[in-house]
């Protein structure tokens, strides 16, 4: 039988070894389900938890804002991920963690997971190696918004994506579930709503994508990726997980 927290378990697995009593430990951990609307926050900037959350069903991202109001969402997540883990060591959270559809995120209090860690000291070595691949996303990211063209940058978002969900195993052949408006992949590449929906437009002229109500089939994986320039090398997924 399925259980809520089988998804983090997959992701898990999908970067490191994932021993039975790891497994276990993890079955055992307590933990409170709560459900997000969309732009819902699940932890705000400044904020002092005393959790962290594993994302069950949807995404979820990272954001900040500017004093002007205007804000750069910084990474995505999907199911699996457990976006601010980084919670169980720093006192503040340092970003908005917030829903841009309908999700399910668990709660798992830090206490709970400190004692697991302690019990089971190789988990300490997968989660911290789960810290160090969200630490290469973003360096790969930052690259592509510095450096690179905005059709590059959104196909590359595409090609990641594509590659994280296939890792949980929520792909439907080459089709994946990516409920982010127009606004929020404006906000992610730091351009403005026209470019985006321009450059969405764009990869769907050239028949590389098709993008509607939230649903991304990949229609072209090759020229997708050599327009990314998209090496999923460092996502540090095993070999059977790396995209093809």
């Amino acid at each position: 039988m399925n259980q809520p927290l089988d998804v983090l378990l997959t992701k898990l697995a999908s970067i490191g070894r994932l021993l039975p009593e790891y497994e276990a430990a993890i079955h055992r951990l307590p933990f409170r389900v709560v459900e997000l609307d969309r732009g819902k926050p699940a932890a705000m900037e400044g904020e002092v938890v005393n959790h962290c959350c594993v994302v069950l069903t949807g995404l979820l991202h990272r954001q900040k804002h500017m004093l002007d109001g205007n804000r750069q969402i910084l990474s995505f997540h999907p199911p699996g991920d457990i976006p601010d883990l980084q919670s169980l060591h720093l006192r503040k959270v340092d970003y908005t963690l917030a829903a841009n559809t309908p999700s399910v995120i668990g709660l798992l209090r830090h206490a709970d997971m400190h004692a697991m860690l302690r019990d089971h000291p190789g988990l300490t070595g997968l989660f911290w190696r789960d810290t160090l691949v969200d630490s290469a996303r973003f360096l790969t990211w930052m690259m592509m918004i510095g450096q690179a063209s905005a059709e590059a940058r959104m196909a590359h978002l595409f090609c990641e994506m594509y590659v994280r969900l296939e890792a949980v195993g929520l792909i439907d052949g080459r089709a994946f579930n990516f409920k982010a408006t127009q606004a929020d992949l404006a906000a992610a590449m730091g351009m403005s709503i026209v470019h985006a929906n321009r450059t969405l437009q764009e990869l769907r002229s050239t028949g590389l994508l098709a993008f509607s109500n939230g649903v991304v089939e990949i229609l072209d994986w090759q020229r997708l990726c050599e327009l990314a320039q998209f090496d999923s090398a460092y996502l540090h997924l095993s070999d059977d997980q790396a995209g093809t």
